[in-house]
């Protein structure tokens, strides 16, 4: 499978079916939907995230992968922000800031000199950063996600990586090669890495450079092996490579470099993953589920047409004062569906609330017998670092088991609202699909009753995606663990080597804070569930009631042409009856036969 090739011919699919719909039924409540799968096809980006710790060349790397030194690569470490690269035969540079500003400036290596880790900016400012620039690697839609490097003490900077994370097509990981897999990369591999899947990620080594060319082989073996056992087993490639190479080599001309640099290898792996990798697959298929769905209610809509045309004026009639019916009603249904919701809002963030109380007496439990049992002497380490680690571990891991039940009720949810519309509009307008002196049989209305539904079009945009819960962790939400470090009584009892007399008063603090953000994030899933089920309520009537304008404007349609048709037969017989008048008159009056 080539993406790029079967999201062309779905993207022609799609325009010659809005051709085709637009011209015979003009009226079709799909022509928005198949324009909205057009835009997103249009605008469908590959992201290809950049991820690794400060020290491992991550800059250098990145700006070997882009062909031009454009990375601030003086500063350890370097990158502070999020930096997405687009493809732009102009180059420039957006800085999108949390107020919603965006800030123009030229591309240049001191523009972004100046949001690098030791630049006096205010990171929490910043959303992200936008760079334009011409490079092969970002055609076809491509997008290079350049990320802070996950060890940075700094929370605030790591912690924008990961709201990033389970958005990404396809992730680099970047290790040393002449140190490879160290302890915190395997913490973050295991952590937050496998949970988005293996078939997602490529491994590369950096700094082959470094080692000796009698022991490269062998560093590579350890470098795999190592990761094998991190994976649990599962074998994967380990790309080495030389990003200093591979950059002096592109920029120079020297094609020798550049071979000998081992980038050449990982740059074909980067083209088969975007060609043939399992979220191009995924992405692909969703488009295609979407077309697939629209055409079954365009094709229900012809349905609809053709048992239109064979009813009587007077059932038509009938229909059509049905619709105006249920249109003068809509405040009521809306009343109704907004107190279902209302309910089923309720039982949600019952079930949230009681895991999540559930939840934080075990993270509490967790971390107080991690202060019972520390003896080390690097108290501010255990504070600064391995508390917040282990508690967003806790986090994510709650988050990850979570998601997919919260998404599924919400799913559900929908669908009763979806079901419901249409079971009620169908008890008070159906046709007639067979009739006899006797019978009469009714059927819904096919417009109505497509398999996919119109629900089913809009899930993924009402609902976002599985990951959305994880990404609720994201930006400052873990910093007050992080403050635990300037509690004003430690370094006074580290200084009197009371190490035993601070344990009750840390696990207070970390009780309390812990507490505050078991609230805080109860209270950020209450108001995701708030705002989505917001979403269905507005998203399910609007586009039941775009159907049934459709439906509508079909009836209204048939009516003209059948009292057209009406008024042709009746003038034809009119002119009949003349000829048989004139005929009897003039032809054959007195006449004998």
């Amino acid at each position: 499978m080539n993406y790029v090739k079967e999201k062309e011919l779905l993207q022609q699919k799609a325009a010659a079916l809005k051709t085709r719909a637009s011209d015979l039924m003009p009226e079709s409540s799909q022509l928005s939907a198949l324009g909205e799968l057009l835009e997103d096809l249009e605008r469908d980006y590959y992201t290809l995230m950049v991820v690794g710790e400060f020290k491992h060349g991550k800059s250098t790397f990145v700006n070997a992968l882009l062909g031009q030194d454009i990375m601030p690569r003086d500063v350890t470490p370097t990158t502070a922000t999020i930096n997405a690269v687009f493809h732009s035969e102009t180059p420039g540079l957006e800085i999108l800031k949390m107020d919603g500003t965006v800030e123009t400036k030229e591309l240049s290596v001191d523009a972004l000199n100046q949001y690098t880790a030791s630049a006096d900016f205010n990171p929490d400012e910043i959303k992200y950063l936008k760079l334009f620039l011409n490079a092969p690697l970002l055609e076809n839609r491509v997008v290079l996600i350049d990320t802070p490097g996950v060890n940075d003490l700094n929370q605030q900077r790591s912690d924008i990586t990961f709201q990033f994370l389970p958005r990404a097509d396809v992730i680099i990981f970047l290790t040393s090669l002449d140190s490879a897999f160290k302890q915190t990369e395997k913490t973050f591999i295991q952590e937050f890495l496998m949970k988005n899947g293996l078939e997602n990620i490529i491994f590369a080594a950096n700094f082959m450079d470094r080692v000796d060319e009698e022991e490269l082989d062998e560093t590579i073996e350890f470098a795999e092996s190592r990761v094998q056992s991190i994976l649990g087993g599962e074998k994967t490639a380990v790309f080495p490579l030389s990003a200093k190479d591979a950059l002096d080599g592109k920029l120079n001309g020297d094609e020798a470099a550049l071979r000998y640099s081992g980038f050449p290898e990982l740059e074909k792996e980067i083209v088969r993953r975007i060609e043939s990798g399992s979220r191009s697959l995924e992405k692909l298929e969703r488009f295609q589920w979407r077309l697939k769905a629209i055409a079954e209610l365009v094709k229900s809509e012809i349905r609809t047409a053709e048992e239109l045309s064979s009813h009587s004026l007077e059932d038509l009639e009938s229909q059509l004062e049905g619709v105006a019916k249920w249109f003068a009603n809509q405040d009521t249904w809306r009343g109704q569906i907004k107190s279902y919701l209302s309910d089923r809002r309720s039982e949600i963030n019952y079930m949230v609330a009681k895991s999540i109380q559930h939840f934080g007496t075990n993270v509490k439990e967790d971390i107080e017998n991690r202060i019972r049992l520390f003896h080390g002497a690097d108290i501010k380490n255990l504070v600064e670092a391995q508390i917040p680690i282990a508690v967003k571990s806790h986090f994510n891991t709650w988050a990850n088991q979570y998601s997919d039940y919260i998404h599924e009720l919400l799913h559900k949810t929908q669908a009763e609202v979806t079901k419901g519309l249409i079971a009620a509009f169908n008890e008070n307008v159906t046709i007639h699909a067979v009739k006899s002196n006797d019978l009469q049989l009714h059927e819904p209305i096919p417009i109505l009753n497509a398999k996919s539904g119109n629900a089913a079009v809009k899930a993924g945009v009402v609902l976002g995606g599985v990951s959305t819960v994880a990404v609720l962790l994201g930006g400052p939400f873990f910093l007050p663990i992080v403050g635990m470090a300037g509690l004003p009584y430690l370094s006074q009892k580290l200084a009197e080597k009371q190490l035993e007399n601070i344990k009750p008063e840390l696990i207070i603090a970390a009780n309390s804070q812990i507490g505050q953000l078991i609230t805080n994030f109860e209270d950020k899933i209450v108001d995701y569930v708030h705002t989505t089920i917001n979403k269905i309520q507005e998203e399910s009537l609007e586009e039941f009631t775009r159907l049934l304008r459709s439906y509508e404007t079909m009836i209204k349609r048939e009516i003209s042409s059948k009292q057209r048709e009406a008024a042709t037969i009746q003038v034809y017989r009119t002119k009949l009856a003349e000829l048989e008048r004139l005929i009897e008159s003039e032809y054959l009056e007195g006449v004998s036969a």
